[in-house]
């Protein structure tokens, strides 16, 4: 009971250095799930050999500039070094390595801010406050990336890439990037106006606000994802009937050849008789 209750104080009272030991397995994880998400995104097939030395650099890098780079500057470093490292071992292209890590690193920074606004409801006090407890900063980080988690199975059940969003009309390319676009500023407005009037609003209009926008992006992502699947199908069918009507017209030009063809035997034939 001493060793529980001596764990638990130790948890419970702010402690920096004991914070900056659990980011250490936390960083790991939080770049393998970046890879797969990546991976994913940018429908890349790829073994684990190269998977997992991709991995083990971002981090051993990342672990370099965490001790000798102070935030922001950190951040953009990372960002430059996970590109890099997409460049080596995926080949992939600079734009597609930037796109493939800005969009977890959107969704980790949305899941963060709605992570923090839970915090505030649930223990009345400020996140700094409450991040700075070495108990709540694994619970914080324990839900960001279960979150992320589902988020990247959400993705490959659905097969999302951004190989998807390639070729599009004009008029579905419009319509996708508007929502897109309405989508992140409704939220960080909406995230913006509860953080204004925390104090305020009634917890049960702040927890059915945080629940819509987790909604809205969820049905939002799935709309896009099936608008995209139908475009993808009716082009396939386009094409299937432009290749039928292709066999059609082979078919008709070997019938009228084979017809020609055995008039001219025939032809010869009686020739060599008479």
């Amino acid at each position: 009971m001493n060793t529980i209750q001596k764990i638990m104080n130790i948890l419970m009272n702010p402690n920096a250095e004991l914070i900056n030991i659990i980011s250490i397995p936390c960083t790991l994880i939080e770049i393998i799930i970046y890879v797969n998400m990546c991976l994913v995104l940018l429908n890349i097939k790829t073994d684990r050999k190269h998977k997992y030395l991709c991995i083990c650099f971002i981090f051993f890098i990342s672990m370099i500039f965490k001790l000798f780079i102070s935030a922001p500057y950190n951040i953009i470093c990372n960002t430059l070094i996970f590109v890099l490292a997409f460049l080596l071992f995926f080949k992939t292209s600079i734009l597609g390595g930037f796109i493939g890590f800005a969009i977890p690193f959107m969704l980790t920074a949305l899941l963060e801010m709605i992570s923090s606004q839970i915090y505030t409801l649930i223990f009345n006090k400020p996140y700094a406050e409450a991040s700075s407890l070495p108990i709540y900063h694994l619970a914080f980080l324990a839900i960001v990336y279960l979150c992320l988690f589902i988020m990247l199975q959400f993705f490959k059940y659905f097969k999302v890439n951004i190989s998807l969003f390639t070729n599009l009309h004009k008029k579905d390319y419009i319509s996708i990037l508007g929502t897109v676009i309405l989508g992140f500023i409704t939220v960080f407005l909406q995230l913006y106006i509860t953080a204004f009037y925390n104090n305020i609003l009634p917890h049960a209009i702040i927890l059915l606000s945080i629940v819509c926008l987790i909604s809205y992006f969820f049905v939002s992502i799935f709309n896009i994802v099936k608008t995209k699947q139908l475009e993808v199908a009716n082009r396939d069918i386009n094409n299937l009937q432009l290749y039928n009507n292709t066999l059609k017209i082979m078919y008709d030009n070997i019938r009228a050849f084979k017809h020609d063809f055995h008039n001219i035997m025939n032809g010869i034939g009686r020739i060599c008789n008479s």
